[in-house]
């Protein structure tokens, strides 16, 4: 039996080390995956930092900046849809339950950002063919 190198495994030598600025994350949606999972990642990334929070509760997102040095504004989800801190980040994490990605989702290209999306992208084939 072949051996295998795990150490190789985990090699990302692909990949060169920049000067860029790290991508400035909006997370939307601020369930148990985002905050136990997405940040997290995020925060352990050289490549990202979490700097805008979207909620339904404005309380649980000031809570958790509370405790994310790189955030610089919390806002509802209304305030995301509106371009609220737009300036603020440069790509969209979207985490809310799978029938309100959409929404999210389009918001985030209505204001010209990247947008990364938990799967599935939608509830239903149709309104994922329609984004």
């Amino acid at each position: 039996m072949q051996e295998i190198d795990f150490d190789g495994l985990t090699e990302r030598d692909w990949e060169e080390a920049t000067d860029a600025e790290p991508v400035r994350m909006a997370m939307v949606g601020l369930g148990w995956w985002t905050r136990e999972q997405a940040i997290p990642a995020v925060e352990r990334s050289d490549a990202a930092e979490t700097t805008v929070l979207v909620s339904g509760s404005t309380e649980k997102a000031e809570a958790l900046a509370e405790d994310l040095e790189s955030v610089t504004a919390t806002l509802t989800y209304d305030e995301y849809a509106e371009g609220g801190a737009v300036d603020e980040y440069d790509a969209v994490y979207v985490c809310t339950p799978n029938a309100l990605h959409r929404d999210h989702v389009e918001a985030a290209a209505d204001h010209g950002k990247a947008v990364l999306c938990e799967k599935p992208l939608e509830a239903s084939v149709e309104e994922g063919e329609a984004l």
